[in-house]
């Protein structure tokens, strides 16, 4: 049997290390055990583990601040603390510093492989434990904020994207991304480049929509000299620049007939030309495609070229808008939160957190601008705010101005639709209501709702509340 995953265990005493060393290894898990938290924050860089336990109170630095600095070195790690009985409160609010999970000591042996199965099972496979993915995670073009953290969640849409990133980056297949402005379209084009055999060639990246049909046939195929008043030198083309990598169009709808026409030939033959030359040029370069149109749609209306759109649409993938990703809203926010904390305020070595009614905002807006707009309220909350928590007065205005969910519903509604709206607005208020009474722990509020466990993790995974309290 192979090994299922690489796990960091982080605990001061050496009898609880041993322990959890002892049940994971029969899985098998490799597992790292740490018992200082400073060498275990240069383990995660060094080691790429897929997840960390790590206990919660500790002399030199307490689980949070582990929780905190494994993010900052490695935003997919999942990370779950171990704590008593007395300090659930505190595991909640870690998992909203994007925690996958908590364990309440003591805990079974069954607690602890199932807790370890199901991060594993989150990880999407193109960042699961091995040399491949701190390989990917080390590439310069996928480090910035807006690329890596958008690699973070659990929900099922974002996950089944990376399962066929996964599938597709190692091919040569040309492949076709839609998506909605700001959902990521360019990030995933960048990763199925660092996770192909192209990954040591040009990554090259061009906004069709942007640059007038003559300056855009020039940069993607080069002109002679004397091709046009200025040419004064013969240039090289993007895809020449691209030979043995990628090219990533984005925005090809954008492209004029005449362009279309011109990228038609250069996939069917795989050599260009450049403007004003005679000479042909072959190519080895994978072409991926990005819009936010339905080009299928475009074709029938005679606005794109049918035989086109069938070269580029070899392997479609459609990224989810931000609204359908709402169990990642919130790890994103916290995500992001942390790097501008850390960015504007490097003095402050305490990461703001973000209050109840806050995350209630977050996860009620229906974000139009996706990844990029939670990005830019997430680094405006971090300079606005003063303390350790942000609050709804450091959201944008528009926030402020959401209807409330129990709002009247309006006269186009249908009864069905109506009450359906209604019982929702309840079973939300009420579990908002019932899950702040006990501190976010769903054991309790089930209890105190006269309800077992299950029905309230169905209504919190429903409403999208997972890591709210």
């Amino acid at each position: 049997m192979g090994i299922a995953g690489k796990i960091l265990i982080i605990d001061d005493e050496p009898e609880a290390l041993e322990n959890c060393r002892r049940i994971l290894s029969r899985v098998p898990y490799e597992c790292l055990l740490a018992s200082d938290p400073n060498d275990a924050l240069d383990m995660i860089e060094r080691e790429r583990p897929g997840l960390v336990l790590t206990d919660l109170r500790m002399p030199k630095l307490d689980g949070i601040e582990v929780l905190a600095a494994a993010k900052r070195k490695d935003p997919t790690v999942r990370v779950v603390l171990m704590t008593g009985h007395a300090t659930v409160g505190t595991a909640v609010t870690a998992m909203r510093h994007g925690a996958f999970d908590y364990l309440t000591k003591p805990f079974t042996s069954d607690e602890l492989v199932q807790v370890a199965r199901r991060a594993f099972e989150s990880l999407p496979t193109i960042v699961g434990a091995g040399a491949r993915r701190g390989a990917a995670l080390e590439r310069s073009s996928l480090r910035s904020p807006d690329d890596v953290a958008q690699l973070v969640g659990n929900s099922v849409a974002m996950n089944e994207v990376l399962a066929l990133v996964n599938k597709v980056a190692p091919t040569d297949s040309n492949v076709l991304v839609y998506g909605e402005s700001g959902t990521g379209k360019e990030m995933i084009a960048r990763l199925i480049h660092e996770l192909s055999c192209r990954v040591d060639r040009p990554f090259i990246p061009v906004d069709c929509g942007s640059l007038q049909d003559s300056l855009l046939e020039t940069e993607l195929f080069g002109h002679e000299k004397g091709a046009f008043t200025g040419a004064h030198a013969a240039k090289a083309g993007l895809f020449e620049a691209a030979d043995g990598g990628t090219i990533f169009l984005d925005e090809v709808s954008g492209m004029t007939a005449n362009l279309q026409a011109r990228l038609l030939r250069v996939l069917q033959e795989r050599h260009v030309r450049r403007v004003g030359g005679t000479q042909f040029t072959s190519l080895n370069v994978r072409i991926i495609a990005a819009s936010n149109q339905d080009l299928e749609a475009l074709c029938k209306r005679g606005m794109f070229r049918e035989d086109l759109y069938y070269r580029l649409n070899v392997i479609p993938l459609s990224l989810p808008p931000l609204k359908a990703r709402g169990e990642d809203i919130l790890l994103l926010a916290n995500e992001f939160l942390t790097r501008f904390a850390q960015r504007v305020r490097a003095e402050v070595s305490t990461v703001p957190t973000i209050d109840p009614s806050a995350a209630d905002l977050l996860m009620r807006y229906a974000w139009p601008g996706n990844v990029r707009e939670l990005q830019n309220v997430m680094e405006r909350a971090a300079v606005l705010v003063d303390g350790a928590i942000v609050t709804s007065a450091h959201l944008p205005e528009r926030f402020l101005a959401l209807t409330d969910r129990d709002a009247s519903p309006s006269e186009s509604s249908s009864y069905k639709q109506a009450k359906q709206q209604a019982v929702e607005s309840f079973e939300r208020n009420f579990l908002v209501d019932l899950l702040k009474r006990h501190d976010g722990h769903m054991g309790r509020a089930a209890r105190g709702a006269g309800v077992d466990r299950k029905t309230i993790e169905r209504m919190v995974k429903k409403h999208g509340l997972r890591g709210s309290f």
